[in-house]
């Protein structure tokens, strides 16, 4: 069951990344430097925040996202 959980955590990790990088680009594009920096450091934090589960949560021999 815990490893199930995972699944859905990196899950919506993942859908947060797609939306964060998506916004990002759009910031990019309009050259608005606070809401660059705003996705910039979601980013970050999502990143983190799945290093973390990786590397004292998950199942070592488990493929939780491509």
């Amino acid at each position: 069951m815990p490893n199930e959980y995972s699944v859905q955590f990196h899950d919506f990790i993942t859908m947060k990344i797609n939306y964060a990088s998506q916004r990002l680009t759009e910031a990019e594009q309009t050259g608005d430097e606070q809401v660059q920096s705003y996705w910039q450091g979601q980013l970050e934090e999502l990143t983190w925040l799945r290093a973390y589960l990786k590397a004292h949560i998950d199942l070592q021999d488990f493929v939780y996202y491509q």
